[in-house]
């Protein structure tokens, strides 16, 4: 059987998005990596080490059963996942930057952890790959959000300044209009209200 112009079309959109995230991980991680080696931060090299699992990912990623189509969707995912790159270092020092460089180390870990579990099944826009309800799914249903989100409050704490304040917040608004995207696509085409029933938080435990 032959492929539809539409199908194929649509499967060649996913290879161009899925090379693009390739490259522009790539990127990060060899910056990120040299920032480790040379300049001895911590963070930096689990932020490589995040970089690296995400190559690996976007390189061996399953299709999704379904995406949404909807503009609405494709634009908060991307403000809610690229906006953070916004970001602009501007050092705090002193025992702020100390604590800001620790919470993004948990964060990361946090993210490292979720990834790994979410494994071929991770995605950018609101789509079905199939539910993971093992690990870190256990305790939010979102807990890679959980993660960028402590990553980045942690960088706040590291670098005080009002941009970074506004990169923060919006992010936060954003991610949860995306997380409400995604149930509402997983809703609709698997099992998804049995985990909600199992798992009562979204991304913070006792707040939502």
């Amino acid at each position: 059987m032959t492929s539809s112009p539409v199908s194929t079309w649509r499967r060649r959109i996913s290879m161009a998005q899925d090379a693009a995230l390739v490259v522009i991980s790539a990127l990060f991680f060899y910056a990120h990596g040299k920032s480790a080696l040379e300049g001895h931060s911590l963070a930096s090299a689990f932020f490589a080490v995040e970089q690296a699992l995400l190559i690996g990912i976007f390189l061996t990623r399953r299709r999704p059963i379904y995406t949404s189509p909807h503009i609405y969707d494709w634009v908060i995912a991307t403000i809610g996942g690229w906006l953070a790159l916004a970001s602009r270092p501007a050092p705090t020092g002193g025992i702020l930057e100390t604590y800001g460089i620790d919470l993004q180390v948990v964060g990361l870990t946090w993210v490292i952890v979720s990834f790994a579990t979410l494994g071929r099944s991770f995605g950018v826009v609101a789509a079905n790959r199939g539910l993971k309800t093992a690990g870190p799914y256990r305790v939010v249903r979102h807990p890679i959000y959980l993660g960028h989100n402590i990553t980045l409050a942690g960088f706040f704490l590291a670098n005080l300044w009002w941009w970074n304040g506004l990169i923060l917040a919006t992010v936060l608004v954003f991610q949860v209009l995306r997380i409400l995207a995604e149930e509402r696509v997983l809703s609709a085409t698997s099992d998804y209200a049995d985990y909600a029933r199992r798992v009562r938080w979204r991304l913070v435990p006792g707040v939502f």
